[in-house]
């Protein structure tokens, strides 16, 4: 039994927030072979989807049914049972190094001033993906506060208030360290704490939906100006920073035959090129290209509406209280 073992007491609770059933059993594998000799820890899964056959190859795990797509909600349900020392966060979609939960607990008991420890990410090879698909991967292997790789002390992460619910889908993990650092409490970063992060297929409308999720920002930014600006500055990336600007020029110049030819030939070459360089040369596919370069033209467009959106509706939302969800099932209450 890997997830809690009678010799050691249980330190870490680790959450998983799942919404890919065909991706999570590899991490889970990730987890049976964790070099855990001095400490022992708990898997707890929270899912919207059925878990019944999951849940029977992996009877160790709480298994937790919740009816909302939220990422942030699924993980402080998660959090709200969990009964180790430390909660560890990682993502269905990747997978842990075998030292992963050693490493976390070591740095947290050696760094007692530290409030939680954010690991490195590395993108896993797969010749299936071309090198421009793999390059669009790198920039996880920034440091950001992500938590697809995050040890936090539990006691601290309840009282600054867990994830703020409002954000859905994406920049929940900037904005609890951003509320961290200016409750005073320290995030540190260590090359040591592991995983991989694996592709996703079937995402080829990612461009666009990532751009869509930019309508959480006005959140952050109302929430943390001067943390914004400092270190995220433009919603917009400078791609298509340019190329909104290129629209704009485009609009402005209707009634000028001339100008409006050359501003929109300008449009469409930078356009074609950067979905060329998003699509790479090897292999090529013509079919993959036009879809990029059609994102790209849509893109500014699509994240100018999901900043109005979030400006208008949920930047205005009061954070919800922090109660224990009544829609959640535990499917295998083992305790």
């Amino acid at each position: 039994m890997y997830y809690l073992s009678m010799k050691n007491a249980l330190r870490v609770s680790v959450v998983i927030a799942s919404h890919r059933p065909d991706m999570v059993g590899l991490l889970l594998d990730s987890l049976q072979v964790q070099k855990n000799a001095r400490s022992g820890f708990e898997v707890i899964i929270v899912t919207d989807y059925p878990n019944g056959t999951l849940q029977q190859n992996y009877p160790d795990c709480l298994w937790l049914l919740f009816a909302d797509n939220s990422i942030s909600k699924k993980r402080n349900a998660g959090v709200s049972i969990a009964r180790g020392a430390y909660v560890a966060f990682i993502d269905d979609d990747c997978i842990a190094a075998s030292d992963w939960i050693e490493q976390g607990v070591a740095y947290l008991d050696s760094h007692p001033e530290t409030t939680a420890v954010e690991g490195a990410t590395s993108i896993a090879p797969d010749p299936a993906y071309s090198a421009a698909a793999t390059r669009e991967y790198r920039r996880l292997e920034k440091p950001g506060f992500r938590t697809n790789n995050l040890f936090f002390r539990t006691a601290r992460f309840r009282a600054v208030g867990g994830f703020d619910e409002r954000f859905t889908v994406q920049r929940e993990d900037v904005d609890l360290a951003f509320t961290c650092f200016e409750q005073g409490y320290r995030i540190d970063y260590c090359r040591d704490l592991r995983v991989t992060h694996r592709f996703r297929s079937g995402e080829k409308w990612d461009l666009l939906k990532n751009s869509w999720n930019r309508r959480f920002d006005p959140l952050l930014y109302k929430k943390h100006p001067g943390r914004y600006i400092k270190t995220i500055g433009s919603p917009l990336p400078p791609s298509q920073a340019v190329l909104l600007l290129l629209h704009i020029l485009l609009l402005l110049a209707i009634g000028r035959r001339r100008a409006a030819a050359v501003i929109a030939a300008i449009n469409a070459v930078l356009a074609s090129l950067l979905g060329l360089r998003r699509t790479g040369l090897r292999p090529f596919s013509s079919k993959k290209w036009m879809l990029e370069t059609l994102q790209l033209l849509v893109a500014p467009f699509v994240v100018i509406a999901a900043l109005a959106y979030g400006w208008a509706v949920i930047s205005r939302k009061k954070r919800p209280s922090r109660r224990r969800p009544s829609s959640i099932q535990i499917s295998n209450p083992i305790r």
